[in-house]
């Protein structure tokens, strides 16, 4: 049962790792020709952090990516067998709090005044 855990555990992570990668080229055409887009934002409501297109579009993503894998992995070697199951929930529920933050962020990001 270790290795069909194992194969899940992999799909799951790339899927939701592709899924972060395709709201990037989804919100990509929104941001050409701009300098900069906003990264974070004040209490006050205001932009305090830009960063290169290029890094807004990539940086979730490639993040993303790693700690699906790093959760996928621990659920091959590291969970009991007896809770693999379980643990496959935890790559389904960061992949979906990922792909809403990136999304959201990136929906904000392309209405927010750049000047």
């Amino acid at each position: 049962m270790g290795g069909v855990i194992g194969v899940v555990a992999i799909v799951l992570a790339a899927a939701f790792s592709a899924v972060l990668w395709l709201i990037s080229a989804r919100f990509a055409p929104r941001f050409e020709g701009r300098e900069r887009v906003v990264m974070n934002w004040g209490i006050n409501g205001r932009p305090n952090s830009y960063a290169s297109p290029r890094t807004a579009l990539s940086v979730t993503p490639a993040l993303g990516t790693v700690v699906l894998l790093l959760i996928g992995a621990l659920v091959i070697f590291m969970t009991p067998d007896d809770e693999q199951l379980t643990a496959l929930v935890m790559i389904v529920l960061t992949g979906v709090v990922l792909a809403m933050i990136h999304a959201g962020h990136l929906w904000f990001a392309a209405r927010a005044d750049t000047r």
